[in-house]
């Protein structure tokens, strides 16, 4: 449902809210989560720029969140990275509207508008990092 890049910003944010007040290294993160280390520092990099995270750079930098996990929204994640898109057309469609619908128009509007809603209301607060933790470790030992 959610693209790669936007699931793994949400990974790098469940996993940091574990330890709110910590401040967590590039390498931590990469270690931790998995995620490709070129990647994740762009994702990090869009997250400070959003204000989402707090950057501290020199030899004991890193990153930490820059506010409560119950003052981030999902929402405000998807549009640091630029992948709000959830509003929009399920096909891509540059005009889809009640005059130009595309063929999954109606179908799609009651889960758009529950989507949106959800992404609007569900805090970072509200995802358990135990949960992710858990997920890591079934795949990984799926995949030894």
């Amino acid at each position: 449902m959610f693209s790669k890049t936007a699931q793994y910003t949400f990974r790098i944010l469940i996993f940091m809210s574990s330890d709110g007040t910590a401040l967590f290294s590039a390498t931590r993160i990469h270690e931790e989560t998995k995620i490709p280390y070129k990647y994740l520092t762009m994702l990090l990099t869009k997250l400070a720029k959003a204000e989402i995270l707090k950057a501290t750079r020199g030899r004991n930098g890193g990153f930490l969140l820059n506010k409560s996990t119950d003052d981030i929204f999902l929402v405000e994640i998807l549009d640091a990275i630029d992948e709000n898109d959830c509003a929009n057309c399920a096909l891509g469609e540059s005009e889809c509207d009640v005059s130009h619908p595309c063929s999954l128009h109606d179908a799609y509007a009651q889960p758009k508008v529950i989507l949106v809603d959800m992404l609007n209301t569900t805090r970072l607060s509200q995802l358990d990092p135990s949960l992710m933790k858990s997920h890591q470790e079934a795949t990984h030992s799926r995949n030894l």
